[in-house]
C-alpha cells in the first residue's frame, strides 16, 4: 500500500510523472492497477461488513422477537399472521406480504430494504439498484424461520468473502477494459499533440489516468450519491491527467535530445 499512495501522491502533484511511466514497464503499472482494485476492494469489503451486520443483526433481531412461523415449500412462502409484516426504520424496510397488497415500488422510499411476496423477492441493494428472484426457481429449497436464523448467522462472514473475490475480480475485468477504451483516447490525444508516443507507453499512461476518477466512482458509490452522467465526468478527469502526462514524458524527451 506504501507504493500505491506514493505514486498517488505523484499523480496528483509530479507534472514529470508521465516519463516516469513511460521509463517502467507494462507489467509494473498492471501491478500498480492491482493495487488501486485491491484498495477500493477492501474499502468495498469494510462497507460490505458493516452493511452486512447491521442488516444480519435486525433480521435476527426480528425473526426472533416479532416474525411469525413461516415456510418456504413448492416455491411458495407461505407465512402465519396478520399481512403485511412491516418492520423499518429511517434508512431500510424488511417487509413480508402474501396478500399481494405490496410491490417493490415501496422500497423507493428507503436506501435498502427487503420485500417478500408469496411468489417473489425484492432486494434493494442501494439507491440506485432493486432486484428481484423469483421463488419458484427455489422449488428444491425448503426451510423455515429456525433454518432461516441459523443460515444468517452462519453465511455472514463467508458471504462476505465470496462477495470480495468476485467483486474484485469484476471491478478488476472492467477496469480492465476501461484502460483499453481510454487508450484508445491517449492515441488521438497523441495525435494531436504531436508526440508521437509509442502506444504501450500510452496505454501504461491510461492505467494511472484512470485511478482518480475510479477513486470518486467508487467514494460516490460506498455512500451512495448518484451523479446522472458521472462517466463523463469521469473521462474527463482522465484525459486531463493522459494529457498531462504525455506532455510530461514529451518535455522530459525533447530535454534529453537537446
Amino acid at each position: 500500500m506504501k507504493i500505491f499512495f506514493g505514486k498517488f501522491k505523484l499523480i496528483l502533484v509530479d507534472k514529470s510523472f508521465g516519463a516516469s511511466i513511460k521509463a517502467e514497464s507494462v507489467w509494473k503499472s498492471m501491478r500498480f492497477l492491482l493495487y488501486v482494485m485491491l484498495f477500493i476492494g477492501s474499502l468495498i469489503m469494510i462497507e460490505a461488513e458493516y452493511k452486512t451486520y447491521q442488516y444480519s443483526k435486525a433480521a435476527t433481531e426480528v425473526l426472533n422477537s416479532k416474525f411469525p412461523n413461516f415456510e418456504l415449500k413448492d416455491g411458495r412462502f407461505i407465512c402465519e399472521g396478520v399481512m403485511p409484516f412491516i418492520y423499518n426504520n429511517k434508512d431500510a424496510v424488511f417487509i413480508i406480504d402474501t396478500s399481494g397488497k405490496m410491490y417493490s415500488e415501496v422500497l423507493n422510499g428507503y436506501k435498502g430494504g427487503l420485500i417478500i411476496t408469496e411468489t417473489t423477492v425484492y432486494y434493494k441493494q442501494s439507491v440506485s439498484e432493486t432486484r428481484s428472484y423469483e421463488l419458484s426457481e427455489f422449488k428444491k429449497f425448503n426451510f423455515t424461520k429456525g433454518r432461516m436464523i441459523e443460515f444468517i448467522n452462519f453465511w455472514t462472514v463467508p458471504g462476505l468473502i465470496i462477495f470480495f473475490i468476485f467483486s474484485l475480480f469484476f471491478i478488476s475485468v472492467w477496469k480492465l477494459i476501461g484502460v483499453f477504451s481510454l487508450s484508445v483516447i491517449a492515441l488521438i490525444i497523441d495525435k494531436i499533440l504531436k508526440t508521437n508516443m509509442e502506444y504501450e507507453d500510452l496505454f501504461k499512461m491510461s492505467v494511472y489516468a484512470i485511478v482518480l476518477p475510479t477513486l470518486i466512482d467508487s467514494g460516490l458509490g460506498i455512500v451512495d450519491v448518484n451523479i446522472p452522467y458521472f462517466w463523463v465526468v469521469y473521462y474527463l478527469i482522465a484525459g486531463f491527467f493522459l494529457v498531462q502526462f504525455i506532455k510530461g514524458a514529451n518535455q522530459i524527451s525533447e530535454e534529453v535530445i537537446e
